[in-house]
């Protein structure tokens, strides 16, 4: 890919605009193309940081970019249907998007926050590739498929943030937060 002059950058805003793109369909009602935008903004996302890796071109504002634009990119699918489901009055659907958008953004934000304190958080049931590879399915799968796909998101979302929250207690307590020498933890 370097030799044919396609960067990092190159497959990080593609995958951006893929996700985007995905929400357009999404909000238009045609959710199999959705699905399978977010299936090709997931391969692009993959192939970012192995360009940037091969090709010795890794930086800290391309991984800074990247997180940002991954954000974005779910952020949109989901907001598509959020919309799709608002506009057939599936009040209900729309709600559960809701939840898993929240749940989303609340993994990603619990691992950020965790490592700025100097905790590494690599844990939990659904990172950002398994929560597209299931909404992805579940949506070209159609019907049941994808109200299962966003109740399990809805609920394991919020598990793993959850999971996350408690990993970073257990890292991040010392006798300064009430670990064995530092009295009453804080809450």
């Amino acid at each position: 890919m370097g030799r044919l002059g396609l960067g990092p950058m190159f497959f990080t805003v593609l995958g951006l605009a893929l996700g985007l793109a995905a929400g357009a369909a999404f909000a238009f009602g045609r959710l199999r193309t959705g699905a399978a935008l977010i299936l090709a903004a997931g391969a692009a996302d993959m192939l970012d940081g192995a360009v940037a890796r091969v090709g010795n071109r890794t930086s800290r504002f391309g991984a800074f970019f990247d997180s940002v634009a991954d954000r974005y990119s779910e952020s949109g699918y989901l907001a598509g249907l959020v919309y799709y489901y608002a506009a057939a009055g599936h009040e209900v659907m729309a709600v559960v998007t809701v939840v898993v958008l929240s749940g989303s953004l609340l993994v990603s934000y619990a691992k950020a926050r965790a490592e700025s304190l100097g905790a590494r958080c690599d844990v939990g049931l659904l990172e950002r590739p398994e929560r597209m590879v299931l909404l992805a399915l579940g949506y070209l799968v159609g019907g049941y498929g994808a109200v299962v796909a966003m109740v399990f998101l809805a609920v394991f979302s919020h598990v793993t943030a959850l999971q996350r929250i408690v990993h970073t207690r257990r890292v991040l307590r010392g006798p300064a937060d009430g670990g064995p020498d530092g009295g009453s933890p804080r809450t």
